[in-house]
């Protein structure tokens, strides 16, 4: 078993100045918190694995292909493998928890174990 706590999750991922920090990785899923600020750009394109994202805060639209939907705090959406995904329209500051089944292919910042 693993704990986290969100707070030192957010501070990792400003100390590494990265929009997606990885907090989490096992054989089958991983695990990060992802931000972005209003005006910011949402680089992501389609990944290997299925999604899920949570959206902890803040306010945006998700498009994936061809589908556009708002979120907010509270929205859970799930986003199939070699879909595209991409946030827009951020009016205010995204944190979003995002899984990925199975792990993430390639890791995008050292994963940390435990908080």
């Amino acid at each position: 078993m693993q704990t986290f706590h969100l707070d030192a999750i957010s501070q990792d991922r400003q100390t590494h100045s990265q929009p997606y920090h990885e907090f989490l990785r096992a054989r089958d899923m991983s695990a990060g918190l992802y931000h972005l600020q209003p005006g910011n750009h949402d680089a992501q394109g389609a990944h290997q694995e299925d999604l899920l994202f949570y959206v902890i805060r803040g306010h945006a639209t998700l498009q994936v292909d061809d589908d556009r939907i708002a979120v907010q705090a509270g929205s859970i959406v799930h986003v199939p493998a070699k879909a595209l995904a991409r946030f827009s329209e951020v009016t205010a500051a995204l944190d979003v928890l995002v899984v990925f089944a199975p792990a993430e292919s390639v890791p995008t910042v050292e994963t940390r174990r435990s908080v």
